[in-house]
């Protein structure tokens, strides 16, 4: 059960081409994962072992108590307490230890799921043809993403193909950004003195800023 809830079909990620699909994927996987762990799992022993010990990040602390079920959260709640009381009250790690205020479940699961997808995708880019134009039609893939890529196609791929995967992308990725950062400079123009009274109300500048922190963050 706990790997079926990451199986999702890349074709399906892909298919909407509207924003980052890396960033959709990621979505996706957290979803699936705050959903499973606040159903059946709770009463998993080898989840709650790993809940009491890692604990959840503000960010998905939040989203989990956003769920109807918060029974389930409580109980969590209340071994990881325990836990925390037991093993680290007074504080002590080794050096170099991440403690549980540094840790997080759902952040450990969804980096896990997302790197054996991230590199079947890179595989399946140099095995299909499909996939290789549907890859290169997205409507953009922020920075963070583009990194994950191309490291993924280093670490898994020979040097022919991680170069065959890595040239291709980045000539997109760069053409995205050169389009970005001049609809972001056409937005700073909008407020030179010679414009005023004729700003520019151009979709693409309205939301320059907005595309270029979703690019970036």
């Amino acid at each position: 059960m706990r790997e079926s809830i990451y199986t999702i079909p890349l074709n399906d990620v892909f298919a909407p081409k509207c924003g980052c699909p890396v960033c959709r994927l990621e979505e996706l996987l957290e979803s699936r994962c705050t959903e499973y762990i606040m159903g059946a799992a709770m009463m998993e022993p080898d989840i709650r072992i790993e809940t009491n010990h890692y604990g959840f990040c503000q960010k998905h602390f939040g989203q989990l108590a956003s769920q109807k079920n918060r029974l389930s959260l409580a109980l969590m709640l209340e071994t990881h307490l325990d836990e925390l009381m037991e093993q680290h009250m007074p504080h002590k790690f080794k050096k170099g230890e991440p403690g549980p205020d540094e840790t997080c479940f759902v952040c450990k699961e969804i980096a896990a799921a997302l790197d054996k997808m991230l590199e079947t995708t890179v595989k399946l880019f140099t095995t299909d043809e499909d996939f290789r134009q549907l890859l290169l039609g997205q409507d953009y893939f922020c920075y963070r993403h583009y990194t994950q890529l191309c490291r993924k196609a280093e670490s898994s791929l020979n040097r022919k193909q991680a170069a065959g995967f890595i040239g291709p992308l980045t000539q997109k990725v760069k053409a995205d950004a050169a389009a970005l950062r001049e609809d972001v400079h056409d937005f700073t123009m909008t407020f030179d003195y010679r414009s005023a009274g004729n700003a520019n109300t151009e979709e693409r500048l309205k939301t320059a800023v907005e595309r270029a922190i979703r690019f970036l963050e």
